[in-house]
């Protein structure tokens, strides 16, 4: 493409110019929501954790709203 390092061309810019779209940040995106929706439905401490459960007695006192 030759584009000078003067030039203030921003990436989306670049990329149209290509013809190509951003896929990296898309596939980190997709992945970390998969490996998420994976832990929930198989790890029940991490579950559990995300869900800002805790396992024990309850507390004593009036409960928090």
């Amino acid at each position: 493409m030759e584009i000078s390092w003067r030039e203030k061309i921003t990436n989306e810019d670049v990329l149209k110019r290509v013809d190509e779209e951003r896929s990296l940040l898309n596939k980190i995106w997709y992945r970390k929501h998969r490996w998420i929706g994976h832990v929930l439905r198989h790890d029940r401490f991490l579950q559990e954790i995300f869900e800002a459960r805790m396992l024990g007695k309850r507390t004593r006192g009036r409960r928090r709203m």
